[in-house]
């Protein structure tokens, strides 16, 4: 019989063989549990809200326990996009798992927002729709009311302006990308909180040109006026100069930053021959244009975001946040529990009611 293993030292070289194996067989084995872990915590749902089916996908980093007050980001998709969509070709998921943080992904009705835009009308209550969003993560999760953060690309930015000039409940800040303000919001302009805020926007945009339209409303110079004279700000910005290391991208971009705001930041990203596209990310699918590379927009934004917060002063009353918050989770057995999905857990609340809940992957 033939010897397949000549060598002397044969017999080591299969106990290696055998070690690599199940080296590699514990490899896959974590490889597969924090993929697992990484799709429990990615969970779609949906609810009634004015008569209407209203769709929306999360994620729960795996830090998270119920009684811990992680800040909540809304990103908001564009016209003809999904929340799924944006979810796929940004990464806050990842950035959320990273920094503490819950992020909510939620559909607009017909892939679209009632943002008052000048050429795409709705009756739908979209506001209304994001403030109720916020209650259920509020009394689900826990989530700060002083840490609630918008961020909208196109249709979706020009929903973040609104409602954070318009809604009844202090969001701390938002970041916004190729979407300005309707010619409605733009006029109707009072917000009742003071938000800080960030807007990147291509010169070049086809889709929402830079210095606005009779169909697309306000230009850039315009909303990021109307937000310094509102937060108190120096009224001529500081630039601030970002790298520019691909020059195959045939743009570059420039910071403007406002100074002496009242409390708040106000910044403006000036991508000098971008197209309507998320700069950082290439993709067919994020819009219409010249993709600028120098910088990765979502990291940019929540670096901006994170450490926003509504003032200490107005209270939580006058956050409109709900009474009923999240106290703990407890598993079948009464023991405290950290959030889950397919298993069936128990939501004790501070208004003393339990809630018997088995989420969804």
């Amino acid at each position: 019989m033939c010897n397949i293993f000549p060598h002397k030292n044969s017999l080591f070289a299969i106990t290696l063989f055998h070690l690599y194996l199940a080296d590699m067989k514990n490899w896959f084995l974590i490889f597969s549990l924090a993929f697992v872990s990484q799709l429990e915590a990615q969970i779609d749902d949906s609810y009634v809200f004015d008569g209407e089916e209203r769709s929306f996908v999360y994620y729960v980093p795996s830090s998270w326990e119920g009684a811990q007050e992680y800040p909540l980001l809304i990103v908001l998709h564009g016209l003809t996009q999904s929340g799924n969509g944006i979810m796929n070709i940004t990464s806050f998921n990842e950035i959320a798992e990273a920094n503490n943080a819950i992020v909510c992904y939620p559909d607009g009705l017909n892939a679209s927002w009632n943002a008052d835009m000048n050429s795409l009308n709705s009756e739908v209550d979209d506001l209304g729709f994001i403030e109720s969003l916020v209650s259920y993560f509020e009394t689900n999760y826990n989530t700060n009311p002083y840490r609630r953060y918008l961020c909208g690309f196109s249709n979706g930015g020009y929903l973040s302006h609104k409602i954070a000039s318009e809604s009844s409940m202090c969001f701390a800040a938002i970041g916004t990308v190729a979407g300005n303000m309707s010619t409605i919001t733009a006029a109707n302009f009072n917000p009742s909180f003071p938000t800080s805020v960030l807007h990147i926007h291509g010169t070049a945009d086809a889709i929402v040109p830079y210095n606005g339209g009779a169909a697309t409303g306000a230009s850039v110079e315009e909303i990021m006026s109307l937000w310094q004279s509102y937060l108190s700000c120096d009224a001529a910005p500081e630039l601030i100069e970002m790298p520019n290391p691909n020059l195959l991208d045939f743009s570059f971009p420039e910071r403007y930053v406002y100074q002496n705001c009242e409390g708040t930041a106000l910044e403006h990203i000036k991508v000098n021959g971008g197209g309507h596209q998320w700069p950082g990310i290439a993709t067919l699918f994020g819009g219409l244009g010249t993709i600028n590379m120098d910088f990765y927009s979502p990291q940019v934004i929540w670096d901006f975001l994170e450490n926003k917060s509504c003032p200490d002063e107005l209270g939580i009353s006058d956050l409109s946040s709900p009474n009923k918050k999240l106290l703990k989770i407890t598993d079948c057995l009464g023991r405290e529990s950290s959030f889950r999905t397919g298993v069936v857990q128990w939501y004790l609340y501070t208004d003393g009611s339990v809630e018997k809940r088995c989420v969804s992957p």
